[in-house]
């Protein structure tokens, strides 16, 4: 018994090292945790119109969730609009209710709402500017040299209604999202590097943006996720503006491939996910050998978050 186990822990380690080797020759990719960051957001919005089919014999709710748990810190969102008039839903998530809209028997309901990010405190980004990170970055553990990536996206798939509620058909979702930046350090010297669009939906296209994007990153293939080479000088605040439709035509529920449910409303994202992250974990199988891959240095979950 004692030999075997003796083999089994020399087979898992020659594998983990194999792994290892195998991970430094590939374009594996690991995102280190920053301390702060001298450009802060003092402003994000995001306006969002969605186009949803009920396919069910009786009538349906939706809503709006208004915190988004793939940053670090979360964002806590503000209700600013809604159109038509939304109504207030008999249970809620939100700290102050929810808000949404009654859908008929094979009724098609187009919506639109605004929402605006608060502050870490639940106060306003413009008295106190936040530095908005992924919450999937690991310790650094590297040196004398690291990679700069610069503010890093977050991704969500728009369809996730359909997972909550298979008989909601999402049949359009179009955000358009605007942000200021500020260089924080009012003293100089001034500063540069890649902004990347806080929040992109996967399996979407990038229909506009201002300023011109100077590059779409391709770390995750699926999605357009806008990026800038910036430069601030000392106390400079920059706007940016951008907006996504998915599906990517337009036309049709979804593109098939990745239609999905995503992990950015309340009660999924406290539970299980689609997309496997630090918080939610993965199927048993997965994490079992996830443990040996991660313990050799690869980063499992480069794609998502």
């Amino acid at each position: 018994m004692i030999k075997k186990a003796t083999l089994v822990v020399a087979f898992l380690f020659t594998f983990s090292i194999f792994l290892g080797a195998s991970w430094a020759a590939t374009d594996q990719q690991a995102w280190v945790q920053e301390t702060d960051s001298s450009l802060k957001f003092t402003y994000l919005e995001a306006i969002i119109h969605v186009k949803i089919k009920n396919n069910n014999d009786h009538v349906e709710y939706f809503k709006i969730s208004q915190q988004y748990y793939q940053t670090n810190p979360a964002i806590n969102w503000t209700l600013k609009w809604t159109s038509p008039a939304a109504v207030k839903m008999a249970k809620y998530i939100n700290t102050d209710g929810d808000y949404g809209w009654p859908i008929q028997p094979g009724q098609t309901k187009e919506v639109s709402f605004k929402v605006v990010a608060q502050s870490p405190s639940g106060g306003s980004l413009a008295i106190e500017p936040a530095y908005i990170a992924r919450n999937s970055s690991i310790p650094n553990q590297f040196w004398p040299l690291i990679n700069e990536p610069g503010l890093t996206a977050t991704w969500f798939f728009p369809n996730e209604i359909e997972y909550l509620n298979p008989n909601l058909e999402l049949q359009l979702w179009r955000g358009k999202f605007c942000f200021w930046i500020k260089n924080m350090d009012t003293t100089g010297p001034r500063v540069q590097g890649i902004v990347r669009a806080p929040i992109v939906p996967i399996d979407s296209k990038l229909v506009y943006s201002n300023p011109k994007v100077t590059y779409l990153d391709d770390e995750l293939p699926w999605a357009d996720t806008a990026a800038w080479d910036v430069t601030l000088y000392p106390g400079q605040q920059k706007h940016y503006s951008y907006t996504y439709q998915w599906p990517e035509g337009a036309s049709g529920s979804s593109t098939g491939k990745y239609k999905s449910p995503s992990v950015s409303t309340d009660s999924k994202a406290q539970n299980t996910t689609t997309v496997p992250t630090a918080g939610t974990g993965v199927p048993y199988a997965l994490f079992a050998v996830g443990a040996i891959i991660v313990g050799s240095g690869v980063a499992y979950a480069k794609l998502f978050r």
